[in-house]
């Protein structure tokens, strides 16, 4: 059976960045993580998977990304970055 041709490169961008569209900026953050190192995936999964609500997931992921490269940043650890997340309040919005 022939396998399909690969779409070309800018094809997939361009689905990529579509699809990127109706995420979180949570989500965006997370994904644009492990597009940046794939190795990263299981603590940037720890920290989605934490149960904060998305301004303290952003946070969390922030600080995470953060701490990338600085030797002895606490934030490196998912844990801290989660426990300093949940210092974040939740954003209510107020109805008009």
């Amino acid at each position: 059976m022939p396998t399909p041709k690969p779409r070309p490169a800018t094809k997939r961008a361009k689905a990529a960045a579509a699809a990127s569209e109706d995420l979180t900026t949570s989500e965006g953050v997370a994904q644009s993580i492990c597009t940046e190192s794939i190795d990263l995936t299981p603590s940037v999964n720890r920290i989605m998977n934490a149960g904060l609500h998305e301004a303290a997931c952003f946070q969390a992921l922030t600080l995470f990304r953060a701490s990338l490269g600085v030797p002895g940043d606490p934030n490196r650890y998912p844990d801290n970055a989660i426990a300093a997340g949940r210092k974040v309040k939740e954003k209510v919005a107020h109805p008009a």
